[in-house]
């Protein structure tokens, strides 16, 4: 059986900089960051699904601009995400979403996660977190456990926040929340 994971998506009030320095004074490290273009495609009626369900249900082309760290040097030609979206087209697909984001994410040397402050257009900053050491707990467990993890590094965060959903907020156009954004 497949084990559940739970990434909190939660949204922030206060400017990127302002995160980006809490983050680094709680001792992470700016591991990399990137802008990426993410276009989804998809032949399915989204409507009433989950968040993870749309993103199941579409095909995502992702254009990466790096700025820093590993994916520095790695870029898509825009010929190349031109012809994929040619061919997903011409099988019947449609273009549901087209989004950008300013994508940073932080760790600790020890970590195989990262912390990611997402600032995503039409969405909002948000920060991401999940952590592999928690995905042996029930999902409400791993919640509690990755926003108190997120706490103790300067985030103020309460048991009853819900995160934000991204696709689901840009399909229905308003802001829509849940408890897990891999749900």
């Amino acid at each position: 059986m497949e084990k559940l994971v739970v990434e909190v998506g939660m949204e922030l009030d206060k400017h990127l900089i302002y995160y980006h320095d809490m983050l680094i004074s709680h001792g992470l490290d700016l591991s990399f960051a990137c802008v990426t273009h993410d276009l989804y495609y998809t032949k399915e009626n989204l409507d009433g699904l989950t968040e993870n369900q749309m993103k199941n249900a579409c095909i995502r082309l992702r254009k990466l601009d790096g700025i820093i760290g590993v994916n520095k040097d790695k870029q898509v030609k825009d010929e190349e995400i031109k012809a994929k979206e040619i061919k997903l087209i011409s099988l019947g697909y449609r273009k549901v979403f087209d989004t950008i984001k300013f994508d940073f994410q932080y760790k600790k040397p020890d970590w195989y996660n990262y912390i990611q402050l997402q600032d995503i257009k039409d969405v909002g900053l948000l920060v991401y977190w999940e952590n592999e050491k928690f995905y042996h707990l029930p999902l409400d467990d791993q919640r509690k456990e990755l926003l108190k993890e997120l706490n103790s590094y300067g985030f103020n965060f309460k048991e009853t926040d819900l995160g934000v959903d991204k696709l689901r907020t840009l399909y229905y156009g308003k802001k829509m929340y849940s408890k897990n954004q891999n749900a």
